[in-house]
């Protein structure tokens, strides 16, 4: 063979080897193609041909061009040995936040209620898709906009560390918040928009979407200047770090219940809407808690202060969760009741899991009783112990008024939730009640709790005195009034006896309606349904074809 045809040959023995290559390469990406959720690539051809996105896209390269000529401009000289990192930083900041904060989560809004306004949810609903399926092709299109968006201005922000007085893990620590704060805004946005398919309802939302959406990015913009003044220094403790520890766990469990919040709201009505959610609720309390005691033990050091807001804003939390459980429909579709344990420990300890405003309400109640159940027992271990670095400053007569701040607050969440429930129970009777309506009637009940017995005292002599168990009614006051007396004297003692008095007499008035919902038992599948599951079932795992003769390869 002539030297002038070597080469020749060499590259045609490699053509086959990259042809192979190619081959593997398109095919991975075609099964990929396949693999992609629908909703997602819908959505990103749409958002990427809109002029929106091109309008937003363009005005971001604007922006962070002209202000790349402005701050070097401005800085002069100085900037061949000053520290401007941090001033650059900060505007390429502001360019950036505007389109993640506000463009795309109110982008994730409106692509949902678009669908509802135009009436083609009806054709995504029929389709084999699922609410969740739905959901997350929103988002995924909503974090590629927000990729699209930081691929173009992370040359400038790497940019800004070379102007030094700015390090690496700083400007990653504030745009890894961001994108989580984008992708929070944008699973809220998209609960937002399936509250209520009404028009005019969409312009009202749309309208506190966007005003809150403006609050966040005008609120950045301290948290971020503040960051850039001292975020170099925290980097340097550990109690920074569990901090952001927390909150980005505190992040997971609100994110994952605000998405499945969603897919309830667009699924179908025969579904279970409420299994998924509680199970939530109920990992984010024991995160919660988990947390807190951490704290605790480290860092508060037996605050008293830190550890009565931490109850309270546990109290605050299932009473808002309450409110959505206590409002869901009693009725159980036979398509839930497939689905239903049928063991003795199923029943016990699954049933509050169920669908329905009864089991919700112990649901409730079951969760804060085991709150106040560790409380107890913490206290009691630490008292009992007395180590120094676990309880420093905590007494018995402290640890018991911790506790009656608690029991109390519990009290006031049953009791008001109890009422609730009834008054919901009494309207279902006279018209429809939908979620909406349920939501307004807790609230309203508080509030009259409040007001009612203020109108009193300020029309009568009563005026002239600080608290009263007239106030027995006002959970607020209340519970300031048991910290701010710092011992459970005898007015105390009866606002305890009433208050959790009441809530057991309207816990025995919703007994009976919570044990109707509890005799629902499992039932069978009809022999279509059971039918379409196996043939379901058989698709997905084929069985394997056996040997017809003993010369048969089973390999």
């Amino acid at each position: 063979m002539s030297a002038e045809a070597e080469p020749i040959a060499v590259e045609a023995a490699r053509e086959p080897a990259v042809s192979r290559w190619w081959g593997a390469v398109d095919r991975g990406l075609t099964w990929a193609g396949d693999r992609l959720n629908p909703i997602l690539v819908k959505e990103t051809r749409q958002a990427l041909k809109s002029k929106q996105f091109a309008v937003t896209f363009g005005l971001l390269l604007v922006c962070g061009w002209l202000w790349s000529i402005l701050g070097v401009a401005s800085s002069g000289p100085e900037i061949y040995y000053s520290a401007r990192g941090p001033d650059m930083f900060f505007g390429y900041y502001l360019i950036l936040a505007f389109p993640l904060l506000v463009i795309v989560p109110y982008g994730a809004f409106r692509s949902l209620a678009g669908e509802q306004e135009d009436r083609t949810y009806e054709l995504l609903s029929i389709t084999a898709l699922g609410p969740r399926q739905i959901i997350r092709g929103k988002l995924g299109s909503a974090v590629l906009q927000m990729l699209v968006y930081l691929s173009a201005i992370s040359p400038c922000l790497a940019f800004t560390y070379m102007l030094r007085g700015i390090d690496f893990p700083t400007i990653l620590f504030i745009l890894f918040w961001t994108a989580l704060a984008s992708l929070g805004l944008a699973v809220i946005g998209l609960l937002a928009a399936t509250i209520t398919p009404e028009k005019h309802w969409q312009v009202v939302l749309s309208v506190i979407l966007i005003a809150g959406l403006l609050f966040t990015f005008f609120m950045s913009w301290p948290a971020v200047y503040a960051a850039l003044e001292g975020l170099d220094f925290a980097f340097t403790y550990s109690e920074f770090w569990e901090a952001n520890a927390s909150t980005v766990t505190g992040f997971a469990g609100f994110f994952m219940l605000i998405f499945y919040a969603a897919a309830a709201q667009i699924t179908f009505p025969s579904d279970n809407r409420a299994t998924r959610l509680r199970v939530t609720m109920a990992v984010l309390q024991v995160l919660f808690i988990g947390w807190v005691t951490w704290f605790w033990i480290t860092a508060m050091r037996g605050d008293d202060e830190v550890i009565y807001a931490c109850v309270s804003l546990l109290l605050g939390y299932w009473f808002v969760m309450g409110m959505f459980v206590t409002g869901e429909s009693p009725e159980l579709s036979p398509r839930v009741k497939r689905d239903l344990p049928q063991s003795f420990l199923g029943r016990a300890f699954l049933t509050w899991f169920n669908p329905g405003p009864g089991t919700g309400y112990v649901f409730v109640f079951c969760n804060l009783a085991a709150a106040f159940l560790l409380l107890a027992v913490g206290l009691t271990v630490a008292e009992s112990t007395r180590y120094v670095w676990l309880l420093p400053r905590w007494s018995g007569n402290e640890a018991e008024q911790l506790l009656a701040f608690t029991g109390l607050g519990i009290g006031y969440v049953v009791l008001y939730l109890g009422l609730g429930l009834l008054a919901v129970r009494l309207l279902r009777r006279l018209t429809y009640v939908g979620l909406m309506l349920a939501l307004v009637v807790h609230p309203l009940l508080v509030l009259t709790g409040i007001f009612v017995p203020l109108v009193i005292y300020w029309m009568s002599e009563l005026r002239y005195m600080d608290y009263s168990l007239l106030h027995v009614t006002n959970p607020f006051w209340s519970m300031v009034e048991i910290v701010d007396r710092r011992r459970i004297d005898g007015e105390m003692t009866a606002l305890l006896i009433l208050v959790l008095g009441g809530a057991a007499i309207v816990a025995a008035l919703n007994l009976p309606a919570i044990v109707r919902e509890l005799r629902h038992v499992r039932i069978a599948k009809p022999k279509r349904v059971a039918a379409e599951d196996a043939e379901r079932e058989a698709l997905r795992a084929p069985p394997k074809p056996e040997p017809k003769s003993p010369w048969d390869d089973d390999s």
